[in-house]
């Protein structure tokens, strides 16, 4: 699934988030870029987003948009992302998730204006149709948590199948 196949109008806000420019040409990678962009996400919590995903069944497909990775449901919709050491984000609304999972903005708004843009980006989002969530469930026991995660996950996928059913190959 390119880039291009994931923009999709669900996903317009989002892939703005995520958004930056590449450091190299798109054919790189190495332990830091991937596709040409810097990852800009711990290597612990890439991992952790595929534990996520691995625990939920594989319901969403894992792979890094602009350094960042992210899970895409079969419709293309994105479904769940992870930014920096702790940034976890699903897209349920607030009202759906575990209040134990909920994870909260931990740095202020910076006076970089571009730093700035993206954290307001990010609560847009979480205003909305996504959540921040603690990917590392520090509130509630390791198991248990990484079956909520999964279980939120799976959640996250259903409604992006309701909202827009999954296409076979070849379809746009």
């Amino acid at each position: 699934m390119d880039l291009e196949s994931l923009r999709l109008p669900e996903n317009e806000a989002v892939l703005a988030h995520l958004g930056v420019e590449r450091v190299a040409s798109p054919d790189t990678n190495t332990a830091w870029v991937i596709d040409g962009y810097s990852l800009s996400t711990h290597p612990e919590l890439c991992d952790r987003v595929k534990e996520v995903n691995e625990a939920a069944g594989e319901p969403a497909t894992f792979r890094y948009l602009y350094g960042k990775p992210a899970l895409i449901a079969t419709n293309g919709v994105i479904v769940a992302f992870g930014g920096g050491t702790y940034v976890f984000c699903v897209r349920l609304p607030r009202a759906e998730v575990d209040p134990r999972l909920v994870g909260e903005r931990k740095e202020k708004l910076s006076e970089h204006p571009l730093l700035r843009e993206k954290q307001l980006e990010l609560e847009a989002l979480v205003e909305g149709a996504w959540t921040r969530v603690d990917p590392w469930t520090v509130e509630v026991p390791k198991d248990e948590g990484l079956e909520q995660l999964a279980a939120h996950l799976q959640h996250a996928v259903k409604n992006a199948s309701d909202v827009r059913p999954p296409q076979a190959a070849g379809e746009s």
